[in-house]
């Protein structure tokens, strides 16, 4: 495993890429940054001229972006009256079911994503998990930890774990999206996840690392993700900052639906 220190003490780690992104795409999280204090806050939004000066791009920037926001139901406009944020609608930037990378997710949040390797090495499946993906105990695995930061405020943590098939040489970069890594040393893509989410008491180790009092609780998520064939072929074990993001999804209700006054 890696996990180098400065003379100072401080992890000098590997850094995952940032995603290059456009002009547009750039004010379009300038906008959900304001669009999210907006609705903690719970006033409107800012005209388009004050927001286009916040955010350093032009008027008609500011109105495509809007219109972005307001066709996925976010932002409601209307002549003559102050934008308006939906907080339900927003609250579906970051839904439970379904799976973006999670620079993705902050992004949409309106967040400044960036990730460090916390630590990365080829070991092997312990018995448990071996039963959990369907192989066999002592399989060898990539593994690594990665630490996500919101506004360089720490995020998530996430351990994710690779089975390697036989024969695999346990080549791979630990800055790489670990989707696309599944991808590369399987030939197939993950199709779905099986999550579940619970709550962790954070040790001193954990509280560390998510910049919170020890003692104090985590979002957990255990991950499995499985292919079109069946095969599962990815593992992740994460702790989320219990106040940053909260996650959502959509639930159906089963008909026969009553309807009142019926």
């Amino acid at each position: 495993m890696t996990d180098a220190l400065t003379a100072s003490g401080r992890a000098s780690r590997p850094v995952v890429p940032r995603p290059v992104i456009t002009e547009d795409e750039r004010v379009l999280s300038g906008a959900l940054r304001c669009i999210r204090e907006a609705a903690e806050a719970g006033r409107p939004l800012l005209g388009e001229l004050p927001l286009a000066e916040r955010l350093g791009c032009s008027r008609q920037q500011v109105r495509r972006a809007l219109a972005v926001l307001e066709q996925q139901g976010i932002v409601r406009r209307s002549q003559g009256a102050p934008t308006t944020v939906d907080p339900l609608a927003l609250r579906l930037s970051s839904r439970f079911d379904a799976r973006v990378e999670y620079s993705e997710v902050l992004a949409r949040m309106g967040y400044a994503a960036s990730a460090e390797v916390m630590s990365s090495g080829v070991g092997e499946l312990d018995a448990k998990m071996a039963t959990l993906l369907e192989m066999s105990a002592g399989t060898r695995c990539i593994r690594v930890r990665l630490r996500w930061f919101a506004d360089h405020q720490p995020a998530m943590v996430g351990l994710y774990t690779l089975p390697l098939p036989v024969g695999h040489r346990g080549d791979f970069s630990p800055t790489d999206s670990v989707f696309d890594s599944a991808r590369d040393v399987w030939g197939e893509d993950i199709a779905w996840e099986v999550v579940t989410a619970g709550v962790s008491v954070l040790g001193p180790r954990e509280a560390q690392w998510l910049d919170l009092t020890e003692g104090g609780a985590a979002k957990q998520w255990e991950v499995v993700g499985v292919t079109l064939s069946g095969r599962r072929i990815l593992h992740s074990a994460e702790l989320h900052h219990p106040d940053l993001l909260t996650y959502s999804f959509v639930r159906s209700i089963r008909p026969p639906w009553s309807v009142a006054g019926n």
